[in-house]
């Protein structure tokens, strides 16, 4: 394992020679906005009141409906920085709901979904990609593609999956 000494080294010179500070700075701000979109769009869906920024690995906020809160689930809108694309996640208030939807989720045909594996550690149950490799260059558009994919995305889980549960 590289000391750490030598990581913040190379960590240091990315600074200096790359565009890395401006790019995370835009991507926090970025998601910041895409927050508040939702939560003046969508005044029917309790939005966090922050988000979180992570260590350069998962960018997120999350948003429950009154059927999820019900439910002790929750929805995550989240950026995961190695594959540069947004997601959105079916998540649990804690680690035995997780569990226990897991279960649920893992006896359905998920077509066009991901199932993750039930571990210690899981920060979901169920997702989907909703852009891979975003225009940052284009916030409207990207904005709109997120927004249709999220409440695409819950309408799905909750209409097939949480109706009759």
């Amino acid at each position: 394992m590289e000391s750490l000494n030598r990581s913040l080294s190379e960590y240091g010179k990315l600074l200096k020679e790359t565009n890395l500070q401006k790019a995370y700075k835009g991507l926090m701000h970025y998601v910041k906005l895409l927050r508040t979109h939702f939560k003046d769009k969508y005044p029917e869906y309790e939005v966090s009141a922050n988000f979180y920024q992570g260590y350069m690995d998962v960018t997120f906020f999350s948003l429950t409906s009154k059927l999820a809160k019900e439910k002790d689930l929750k929805y995550i809108v989240v950026f995961k920085h190695d594959k540069m694309q947004f997601e959105v996640w079916l998540s649990g208030k804690n680690r035995v709901v997780m569990s226990e939807y897991h279960e649920k989720f893992s006896k359905y045909q998920l077509k066009n979904y991901f199932l993750t594996s039930d571990e210690k550690g899981m920060a979901s149950i169920v997702g989907t990609v909703l852009v891979e490799n975003p225009d940052f260059d284009n916030l409207p558009a990207l904005t709109k593609q997120i927004d249709a994919g999220v409440i695409s995305f819950i309408k799905n889980i909750e209409k097939n999956y949480l109706t009759n549960d």
